[in-house]
């Protein structure tokens, strides 16, 4: 990994408005590039919109929005976003230089979800210019093994968009009981960003955004709930100080993947 910075939006996205989405998306995407963003994370399912009360409009790899979002990233930077795709998947994909490089389809669906949805089947990192990523959707971020997966397969940086009702007080009790345990269990970074306001269809989303470092400690967060841009520079010295380090002498940065005793563990 080198130093990055990356931007984690909180947004609206209207269902049935994909064209409206695609083109805020877009705004956003420029007006980050020009403040130095090396990478951009956007909400589960921003570009069609998130309902399973109502008809998603399901698009491809090959759609002209989506494609459209690929292309914003011929000038160097990486843009993380979803939406549901034709094969009834929530899919999170991963565009840079010009072109998707990856992408994640959500493996734990739920409740909701699973009357409408298709899940995935593979928690496999993706590797751009910049991280090795892997990609934790909303409710997933409650299952340490998919961060330690990802970890395992020497991920940098976990992105965890959420389409998430919890608002206010709530979410930010939830996220900081669950994500800073995730980042440092793991050392790995953690960015995850919120649906906000209302989808135009019956559902309103809580919003809040949150950029953490391998050692857990939060470096940047929006508790608003409102529309935000928020911006943190992740330093590639903070990694190879713990997965480098002895880490016995002081335990002060323990990389306490490289001290697991797997054999104990799989009997379960």
């Amino acid at each position: 990994m080198e130093d990055l910075r990356i931007a984690a939006v909180c947004m609206r996205s209207d269902i049935g408005d994909v064209n409206g989405n695609l083109e805020s998306m877009l705004g956003r995407i420029d007006a980050l590039s020009r403040s130095g963003a090396d990478m951009v994370l956007f909400p589960e399912m921003c570009l069609t919109g998130y309902s399973m009360a109502s008809e998603t409009r399901r698009l491809s790899f090959s759609s002209p929005e989506v494609r459209a979002v690929a292309e914003s990233t011929e000038s160097g930077q990486c843009v993380c976003f979803g939406f549901a795709d034709e094969d009834r998947r929530i899919v999170q994909a991963v565009a840079e230089d010009g072109r998707i490089v990856g992408a994640y389809r959500k493996t734990h669906l739920g409740a909701m979800e699973a009357e409408r949805m298709v899940p995935g089947d593979s928690l496999d990192v993706i590797r751009t210019s910049k991280a090795v990523v892997g990609i934790q959707m909303c409710w997933e971020s409650h299952f340490p093994e998919i961060t330690c997966s990802y970890a395992l397969q020497g991920a940098d940086l976990v992105l965890m968009p959420h389409a998430s009702g919890l608002a206010g007080a709530r979410r930010s009790d939830v996220w900081n009981r669950i994500l800073p345990a995730r980042a440092y269990d793991n050392s790995v970074f953690v960015a995850c960003c919120n649906a906000c306001g209302p989808n135009g269809a019956g559902t309103s989303f809580g919003g809040g955004a949150m950029i953490l470092d391998p050692k857990g400690k939060v470096l940047a967060e929006d508790a608003s709930g409102d529309e935000c841009e928020m911006i943190a520079d992740l330093e590639s010295e903070k990694l190879r100080t713990i997965r480098e380090g002895d880490g016995y002498r002081t335990m002060k940065d323990v990389h306490y993947l490289s001290k697991r005793r797997p054999e104990l563990y799989r009997r379960f």
